[in-house]
């Protein structure tokens, strides 16, 4: 991916999700690298702009629906702060409750849609026309 930000879109991310202890770094460093990857793809895929086009004023809000998701889906949550929030499922029967982890967010993140209807009115001023000639 030709995305000319990448690298500062990726040091911002970091440091609005910081790698838990609990985390292998590994696996923190693919679900950065993936989770940015899917929604600039995503962003690509709506606008019809190569990744090297998409305008800077695009960045922030990109940084902020990542943030959002890694903190809804609960990815990078530490030990005591997963018993307050980030719940997966909850069964009643024996009692069993399922925290967000990074592993199961992985496995999400290929059916999670960046392009909400907010999203997608912002990006529209930006979106092209297929076959037309911009040059």
């Amino acid at each position: 991916m030709a995305f000319p930000r990448l690298d500062e879109l990726k040091n911002n991310i970091k440091k609005l999700q910081p790698k838990p202890d609990s985390v292998e770094q590994a696996v923190y460093d693919l679900l950065i690298n993936t989770a940015i990857d899917k929604i600039i793809n995503d962003v690509v895929a709506f606008t019809n702009l190569p990744a090297a086009e998409l305008p800077p004023v695009l960045d922030t809000t990109i940084l902020l629906k990542l943030s959002g998701w890694f903190t809804d889906a609960g990815v990078f949550m530490t030990a005591n702060d997963r018993h307050t929030g980030a719940v997966t499922s909850v069964k009643e029967g024996d009692t069993q409750i399922n925290y967000g982890n990074p592993q199961n967010a992985l496995q999400s993140l290929g059916s999670v849609s960046f392009i909400d209807n907010d999203f997608k009115s912002f990006l529209s001023r930006y979106r092209r026309i297929r076959g037309w000639k911009y040059d």
